[in-house]
Parts: C-alpha cells; structure tokens; sequence
C-alpha cells in the first residue's frame, strides 16, 4: 500500500471526509484528492500533523514496518557474520555496503561494516603483486574506517556502535598520523578499557611505561579479586576454608617474588605484609601458633621495610618493571604497615600466644616504627 492509499484508508477509518482533512491541515480539498490518486505527494512537514489526526505513528503512515525492518537489518548481520566466522572478511564486507545502501542510517550495519574493514586493512583475505598495491587499498579501507566511526559518533546513540566506533578509530587515527586525535577521544570514551586504547596509540617510550601502569594495574586488579572473591554463596557458606586461603595467599605471595626477582618490591612491599599478617591470623584461629609466629615475623619485616625504605622516586629495577617509578600508593588505612600490623596482632585469635617472648619482641619492633599516616 502506497501513501496515498494508505491517507485514504486511514481518513475512511476514522469516517473524515476530503474537505475536513483539508480543512484540519490548511490546504485545499483537491491537494488531499491528488494525494490519494497518487498525483502528487503530501509535503514532509504535513507528515507528523496527518499521524496525530489519524493517530498513527509517522512510520506507520509512511508504510515503515519497524519489526520488519530490524529483523531484516538482523537478518544482514548474521549472514555478514557467518563469513567473518570463516575469515572471509571481503564478502562480509561486501554484504554489508549492500545493506547499508538499503538502510543507510543503520548505525548497526555501520559498526558491523566498520569492524570488517577495519579487520581488512589489517589482515588481508587477498594476495597482492606488490606491495604499493596493498598499501593502496589499506589506506582506502582507513578512510573508509573513519568515515564511518565519525558518522556513527556524530548521529548514533546506540552504545555499543558508539563503542566499536571509538575503539576502532583509536586504532585507526595513530595509523594516519592522528595520534592526538585518538588519545582526544579515549578522554570522551566510558565503558571502555581505557588502558588498552592508549596502548595502541602510543608508541616508543611512552608506549614502553604506559604497558607497564598495565601490568600493575592490571596485577593489583588479580590480586584484589583473589584475596576476596570468598563472599558467602547462595546456601550462605563461603568458597574457601581457611586452610585455602592460605594456600591462595601463598599463590599471591610466590607470583610476587617471580615477578620482583630482585625483592625490590616497592608498591607491592605492603601486599605482601598483609598478605603474612593475615595468614598469622588464619593460623592463629586454626590454633597452628608455629606458624602464626613465623608469618607473624615474615610480617613485621616487610612491614618495617616499607615504613622505612619506601620511596615514591625510586625506580623499580626488577626486569619487567626496570626503570619505572615507584610512585605513590593510595592508603585507604589509617597508620603505616608497623602500626597496621600491630591492630591485627590485637585480635584475640592471639591471645593463647600473647605473652610468648617472640611475640612481645615482634610487638616492640613494630612500635618503634609504627605511626599515624
């Protein structure tokens, strides 16, 4: 059904004569004859005043069936990617361009299509006689990137196309020189992993130190999600017993000292003094007091370490951190690890070794060092 079918089906619905539509829209009764006789059509800011009268949608009356349209938009995506499961990335290019000529504002087709070029100008499905050739098409299939990650910024709201796009033009822009363009547009960037886009923007030194804010970033992430990651589960019991816990202290422990071969810790020093300190205390609840004194005293001397040896411009000098700054740790803890150690030595899982001699000697230790933050 046409549109001007469709005006004189839904006029006759709603019992409105040619003359009343007219009159309702301010023209003449022949311009509504002509619309509905296929004459002529109806001007586009007509459109929204004639679905309020018949009260459709405007995509109604213009015969758009948006269901239709987002199953055969959904139906071009996944026969796109049953070739991109096949890396074969030019026909499911090719079937997206198609695609995108029959809803040329799909910002879905559009982030799909970005991602298949994208994947192309990086991993060619193609052999080329020469290398000029390759580079040829490369820097169209860029162009082509960009422009479709800078029409999906400036017209979708779609988040997840909003996404792809940033991310891949981050990609893209250092590629053509832009690199400052993309590091503009990873600050504007939310719900991303941040850190991975600057990894790929930056290049020489800066690329070298930024990989390693990664490293212990991403390290501090593992280690916070293995210590707790003992919530109490749906039947109200918890994981880890506390022999476990132990073992998985232990775990963070052993990763630490294979990854500072040289036991300059720096920011890590007070990981691992929680991390003995804490297994004291599963020891001492676990009435294994041999043990809780030695952690107890594994403790004490990292903790004294890093009250009096931490520098924030000191550079690390084990191998995967060579030459970066220590830099400044963030304390959510009110004292330093001396007096730190000395709350947790107050928890009453020690009292049974409260009065032992080493206890007390590690107890005076730490108040040598031991003050508020």
């Amino acid at each position: 059904m046409n549109l001007g079918e469709t005006i004189k089906k839904l006029r006759r619905d709603k019992d409105i004569t040619q003359e009343q539509l007219a009159e309702y829209l301010n023209i003449s009764s022949q311009a509504v004859s002509k619309w509905e006789t296929n004459l002529s059509l109806p001007d586009i800011t007509l459109i929204p005043m004639l679905a309020n009268i018949f009260e459709v949608t405007s995509d109604m009356l213009l015969g758009i069936n948006i269901a239709a349209k987002d199953k055969h938009i959904q139906e071009i995506l996944d026969h796109a990617e049953e070739y991109s499961y096949k890396a074969q990335r030019e026909k499911s290019a090719e079937i997206l361009r198609e695609g995108l000529k029959e809803y040329p504002n799909s910002c879905k087709i559009m982030a799909s299509l970005m991602s298949s070029v994208w994947g192309l100008s990086t991993y060619s499905d193609k052999s080329y006689e020469t290398q000029e050739e390759r580079k040829k098409e490369v820097d169209e299939l860029r162009k082509e990137v960009i422009y479709l990650g800078e029409k999906i910024l400036a017209e979708s709201t779609d988040n997840h196309s909003r996404e792809t796009a940033i991310q891949l033009l981050c990609y893209t822009y250092p590629s053509i020189g832009e690199s400052e363009k993309a590091e503009k547009l990873v600050s504007t960037a939310s719900g991303i992993n941040t850190l991975d886009l600057l990894r790929s923007i930056y290049s020489g030194d800066k690329k070298f130190r930024h990989i390693q804010t990664c490293i212990q970033t991403y390290l501090t992430y593992l280690f916070i999600s293995m210590q707790n990651n003992n919530a109490p589960l749906d039947d109200g019991s918890r994981p880890y017993t506390k022999e476990e816990l132990i073992i998985i202290y232990k775990k963070i422990i052993a990763i630490l000292e294979i990854i500072f071969e040289d036991k300059n810790y720096g920011y890590f020093q007070q990981w691992i003094t929680w991390r003995y300190y804490e297994m004291a205390m599963f020891y001492a609840e676990l009435e294994d007091y041999e043990n809780a004194m030695e952690n107890l005293l594994i403790a004490s001397e990292h903790a004294i370490k890093s009250d009096t040896e931490f520098d924030p411009e000191k550079e690390y000098t084990c191998l995967i951190f060579k030459g970066r700054k220590v830099g400044e740790v963030i304390h959510n803890v009110t004292g330093n690890d001396s007096m730190e150690q000395l709350k947790v030595m107050k928890n009453k899982a020690f009292d049974a070794i409260r009065e032992n001699a080493d206890f007390i000697e590690i107890e005076e230790r730490l108040k040598k060092y031991a003050k508020k933050r």
